[in-house]
């Protein structure tokens, strides 16, 4: 043990001063907290379910729609607040807008992709910036649904933009889900915004599924699940564009995996339905998904139907 009453003062000195040094550094690597304050109430959302997760310095508010499981992720900062999609229109957005206006911070909209359940909502959010993919941007831009709600141009991004304080990185998978699937990502705090790429115990949207045209879109759907799991399995929160969000990411990405593989097997021929059959019609294979997953919220299953959108929809162009 160092006997310090034998040290000259002046050595005393340096080993205080390198002791307060030592000390602050410690402070400054210390994790700092934001005081987020009281959330804003859940009553405010009466068509829809609210989960708020708070960090250190980032909070998290997930915001279903009740009839249907179409999410809106809101990412809050000490300062700003970003929405990721908007869900759909009008009475949603009305009480979106309502709890928006609670957490009162400057705020920012990203856009995954352009399906009207992802921005129905534009309309009451028209005075803040909306970000995309490039690709999804354009389409955006060009689609009257969007413009008529939202007239300002939609700022498209390649690679990565500073969004209310925070990085992100966005990247896309083409002729999935739909034609364009963005996606984005914050590395700082390891979340990943897969938009419809990735449904959360729910049963996607196979409507624009055609195998029978050439290019098969469950092929490049599980290709970008492939790329999403090697790059973000370990990621800290997955956040969906149906269903909520999830921390055991790369088991979410699995059963998609999973599912996708059922559906294109029914769909084509390759899996037989439990009764033995080959599925020849849209009805055997929703019947044979929900079979299949029985605890899986509807997501998008029915709308494959005909008349699903019209009454004379043939419904998805599978067979």
């Amino acid at each position: 043990m160092m006997n310090y009453l034998k040290l000259p003062l002046g050595l005393l000195a340096i080993i205080a001063t390198l002791f307060f040094v030592a000390c602050s550094d410690d402070e400054d690597d210390a994790p700092t907290k934001t005081d987020f304050g009281t959330a804003p109430s859940t009553s405010l959302i009466t068509t829809g379910v609210v989960q708020v997760l708070t960090e250190d310095t980032v909070r998290y508010h997930t915001i279903d729609f009740a009839s249907a499981p179409y999410t809106v992720t809101i990412v809050e900062t000490a300062d700003a607040l970003i929405l990721v999609d908007l869900g759909p229109a009008p009475d949603f957005a009305i009480e979106l807008e309502a709890y928006v206006s609670a957490i009162d911070k400057p705020g920012s909209v990203i856009i995954t992709h352009n399906h009207g359940d992802h921005f129905g909502g534009a309309g009451s959010f028209s005075d803040l910036d909306f970000y995309a993919e490039l690709t999804v941007a354009e389409q955006l831009n060009s689609t009257e649904d969007f413009t008529s709600l939202h007239p300002n141009k939609v700022i498209g991004v390649t690679g990565s933009q500073t969004i209310g304080g925070l990085d992100f990185t966005f990247d896309k998978v083409s002729n999935a889900e739909t034609g364009e699937n963005g996606y984005c990502y914050n590395e700082k705090y390891q979340l990943l915004f897969s938009g419809d790429l990735v449904y959360n115990l729910s049963h996607p949207y196979l409507r624009e599924y055609t195998p029978n045209l050439g290019e098969d879109e469950i092929d490049n759907w599980l290709a970008g699940l492939a790329v999403l799991k090697s790059k973000f399995s370990d990621y800290s929160h997955l956040f969906v564009g149906h269903n909520g969000s999830r921390t055991d990411v790369a088991k979410a990405i699995d059963e998609n995996i999973a599912y996708l593989n059922d559906a294109q097997g029914l769909i084509k021929g390759t899996k037989l339905t439990s009764e033995g059959t080959t599925a020849t019609t849209q009805q055997q294979v929703i019947d044979e998904l929900q079979l299949l997953y029985p605890t899986y919220t509807e997501g998008g299953l029915f709308l494959s139907l005909p008349e699903a959108f019209f009454p004379s929809d043939p419904g998805a162009d599978w067979f």
